[in-house]
């Protein structure tokens, strides 16, 4: 059997355009506190959890610089490299090229097919490897802000055709069914190779890894306006208007790639098109409870559109609604929790994402901040609780910040044990 490269088969296995994108957490301090921003979020990075909070903005200038990645793993990476350790294509090849001669097959290409079809048969139809890197730029002036926000999706899903696991291979215009216990071949036909065979399967793209993704880099201009209403309170109102470039992917690949050379295949399959977004935020203090804040803020209220490399399929963003609680009445302690009151697709099948988090953050000094919290998806169990920590320090007018997020649960990535899902951000920090 010749080895041959799996076709892009997108326009057959997405039957719609309408895909959703989680309101992934940016930036320093939200981070660390459980995903909180819509109503904690201050200063330069107000424009992307809620505009809304310009209108507080505790400083006449913040400037923000920084960036990070998270990794979602969801019963596939290991898997992966048990496939590739076994050279899952490669011995199927030299299986059919010893076809029909019983006894023919080494040791170890009897053992690693079969570890192959166990392996395939193992990975779940919700299964997932996925890289989500970000960076950002933004500025914020008074009540204004200027942004560069980047963040992505790149995911890598397992597709097996569960009615061709057969080992039927073909040699020569004929098939044959092979035994890997006793290595032995027996006859067959056309029809049964068609219909049952997983080489039949590998080299008709029945069977492969998909790679799908959406890179969004976002500018978006924001500006917020409070109102004064008498006897209930302060009422702020934030628009960002945002140009929006995407980069979307949409191919596939040999089943067996290694986990760790998943990344390096999506540069073969992308499509830059660009957008254009609203986000529009509520910020609410009551009057007799000047400590509490609450807000609320509707993400891509437009549903912008990117195109792929498949003028039959385009990649949507769904509108996203979060709300956010904050309070500040402690002395150095800031409380702060939110909670996705949509549900958002990723682009590992099965797998929503409406995540509820908070966590405080604790600065007793101008030059030190400590902070924690916890999330847990609403939507899927898959992750377990998320563990999230950070720590920022330095002059008021520079400072670094490091956050990250750590699940319960773990999973493995290139043959190490990694948490389900992590994601580290690096920030400096200037404020005026």
């Amino acid at each position: 059997m010749e080895k041959k490269a799996i076709s892009y088969i997108a326009a057959a296995m997405l039957a719609s355009s309408a895909f959703g994108m989680e309101f992934q957490p940016l930036g320093f301090e939200s981070i660390s506190m459980g995903g909180a921003g819509v109503a904690s979020a201050k200063g330069s990075m107000a424009g992307y959890y809620n505009p809304a909070l310009l209108a507080k903005s505790p400083n006449v200038v913040e400037i923000s610089l920084g960036g990070g990645v998270g990794i979602r793993e969801n019963n596939l990476a290991d898997n992966l490299d048990t496939l590739n350790k076994a050279e899952f294509i490669d011995t199927l090849d030299r299986i059919a090229n010893n076809a029909p001669v019983s006894g023919s097959n080494s040791d170890t290409d009897k053992k690693n097919i079969q570890l192959s079809l166990d392996t395939l048969k193992k990975i779940g139809d919700e299964n997932g490897l996925a890289l989500m890197p970000t960076a950002f730029f933004s500025a914020q002036i008074k009540n204004y802000a200027l942004g560069v926000f980047g963040f992505g999706e790149g995911t890598a899903t397992a597709v097996i055709d569960r009615n061709r696991l057969d080992l039927i291979v073909e040699d020569n215009g004929n098939y044959y069914k092979y035994d890997p216990i006793t290595d032995t071949y027996s006859t067959t036909n056309y029809n049964d190779y068609v219909n049952n065979s997983i080489e039949y399967a590998v080299n008709n793209g029945t069977t492969y890894l998909k790679l799908t993704g959406l890179s969004v880099v976002e500018v978006p201009i924001s500006y917020a306006q409070s109102y004064n209403i008498n006897k209930i309170g302060e009422l702020s109102i934030g628009l960002s208007l945002k140009y929006m470039q995407g980069i979307t992917y949409n191919g596939s690949v040999s089943i067996d790639t290694k986990s760790g050379d998943v990344n390096d295949n999506l540069d073969n399959a992308d499509k830059t098109s660009s957008s254009f977004g609203v986000d529009l935020g509520m910020l609410y203090i009551p009057e007799k409870l000047s400590d509490l804040t609450i807000g609320v803020v509707g993400k891509n209220l437009n549903s912008p559109e990117f195109d792929t490399i498949d003028p039959n399929v385009s990649y949507t963003v769904d509108p996203q609604v979060r709300m956010g609680i904050a309070y500040t009445g402690i002395s150095s302690l800031d409380i702060a929790l939110d909670v996705d009151l949509t549900e958002n697709e990723t682009f590992i099948k099965g797998f929503d994402s409406r995540y509820i988090g908070g966590g405080f953050n604790w600065h007793p000094t101008s030059w030190f901040s400590l902070r924690a919290g916890l999330m847990d998806n609403l939507s899927d169990s898959t992750e377990g609780v998320i563990y999230t920590a950070g720590l920022g320090f330095g002059l008021k007018w520079f400072s670094f910040d490091i956050s990250a997020q750590l699940s319960s649960k773990n999973g493995y990535y290139d043959g190490e044990e990694i948490p389900k899902y992590a994601k580290v951000n690096f920030a400096l920090v200037s404020r005026f």
